[in-house]
């Protein structure tokens, strides 16, 4: 398995300093927080095909001020007042980035090629570190073999496993599928389709299980009602006029996720498959994991430079599926739906020291904003808090500063749940 330690251009800095945001780290504290490893999702972006929805629907679809699929300037400010936010709780946590910019090295950061996932790792890095001049690094070639080994075929999943998965989880055949969802197309079709025979007719065709050249797909309403009700959450996030939104049937964030029912039928019945995502993700688990024992005894061979202190990954939806899936954590945040990942949803292992006994522990949570918080970009505080779910297991025990898990064990979890023998012939962080 190609598992290689960080080899990229660490972050330009400079020397502006940051606005106080936090109080210091109290003395008396048993846990410090010494590392943050963090996989995040891009922010709100327009839908990736606007022609491709208004010919699917009958209706126009409304047009952002940006280019499909591409990050706005309102996911921008989001993702800035989620960063700044999640670095003065890690500050507060003993996290050893200095009161301004942090030094050459403790912040490493590595972004998805396309448009969307580099600017929000920009986004990112100036909420955390405004007037530090950091950077994200990227490939410059079309994919990433952490967040698209399923595009570049590096994936190779046993394919009759995975649709024995797929068909159970959908109830035994796609004629229980359908019969289970068919109250969700309905209520998309009256929100989105024009009066028209012709409009929507994808959502009268059977559900049919394909094998594609790497994966899987379900023929029929289920991959364009995904598209449609994503298109709809983020049209509510962005702060599109309600009138907008759904052309109007989706006044409040209880509708909107109602009609992503089959967004999230999409990752329950495929994304979500042990076998697909195991694969999928190996790679970007692997890496993970190598991140967050650096500095570490567990660390071999043992780096000769001073590991980050925060690490960052900023991917999609897809990514995080995977890994959720691998660790098998789940959560239910607000009005999204179980193990819905909105725009900059993150993954975040937090390692932390036990100062009384030495233990390294990690505390592995889920977090994101809710729809209103999107919506409206009042700001994030102790008061208003991201959404947040903590993973936890029989190994796990509760604190002041959340569930933590032993270090070991949880390494133990991410190496078990990868693939062996998953190579990439284009080398990673280049």
């Amino acid at each position: 398995m190609y598992n290689p330690m960080f080899s990229a251009t660490l972050l330009a800095l400079s020397t502006l300093p940051l606005l106080a945001t936090a109080p210091a780290h109290a003395a008396g504290e048993r846990y410090t927080l010494e590392k943050v490893v963090m996989l995040s999702r891009h922010g709100v972006r327009p839908q990736t095909d606007t022609e491709k929805l208004n010919k699917a629907t009958g209706q126009q679809w409304p047009e952002w001020n940006v280019e499909d699929g591409h990050l706005s300037g309102h996911g921008y400010a989001g993702i800035i007042n989620q960063a700044a936010y999640q670095i003065a709780s890690w500050r507060r946590a003993g996290l050893a980035l200095g009161p301004a910019c942090p030094p050459a090295g403790a912040v490493f950061a590595w972004a998805s090629p396309l448009q969307r996932t580099r600017a929000t790792a920009q986004a990112l890095l100036d909420g955390m570190f405004p007037g530090c001049g950091l950077a994200a690094g990227h490939t410059r070639n079309r994919y990433d073999p952490l967040f698209q080994s399923v595009d570049m075929g590096l994936a190779k999943p046993d394919k009759a496993l995975a649709r024995q998965q797929i068909m159970a989880r959908m109830g035994g055949s796609e004629a229980a599928a359908a019969a289970h969802y068919q109250p969700d197309v309905e209520l998309l079709r009256a929100a989105v389709c024009a009066d028209d025979t012709q409009a929507c007719a994808f959502l009268h065709e059977p559900w049919k299980l394909v094998e594609k050249e790497n994966g899987f797909a379900l023929k029929g309403p289920l991959s364009p009602g995904a598209n449609i009700g994503e298109t709809i959450r983020l049209q509510y996030s962005e702060g599109l006029p309600l009138s907008q939104v759904a052309f109007g049937h989706a006044a409040n964030a209880k509708q909107v996720a109602a009609l992503m029912a089959l967004h999230a039928a999409k990752y329950d019945l495929i994304s979500d498959t042990p076998e697909l995502a195991r694969h999928g993700g190996t790679l970007l688990m692997a890496q993970l994991a190598t991140a967050l024992k650096q500095g570490t005894p567990l660390e071999q061979p043992a780096a000769k430079t001073p590991a980050p202190r925060l690490t960052l990954f900023i991917g999609h939806d897809t990514n995080i599926a995977q890994i959720h899936t691998m660790l098998n954590m789940n959560w239910a945040l607000g009005e999204y739906p179980p193990n819905d990942i909105p725009p900059g949803g993150s993954l975040v292992f937090e390692r932390y020291r036990d100062k009384r006994s030495g233990q390294r522990l990690v505390r592995l949570a889920f977090t994101a904003m809710s729809l209103d918080q999107w919506r409206s970009l009042h700001r994030i505080d102790a008061a208003h808090p991201l959404l947040s779910k903590d993973y936890s297991d029989k190994h796990c025990h509760k604190t002041a500063r959340g569930t933590l898990c032993p270090l070991d064990h949880v390494l133990q979890m991410m190496q078990h749940a990868q693939v062996a023998g998953i190579n990439t012939p284009q080398p990673i962080f280049q």
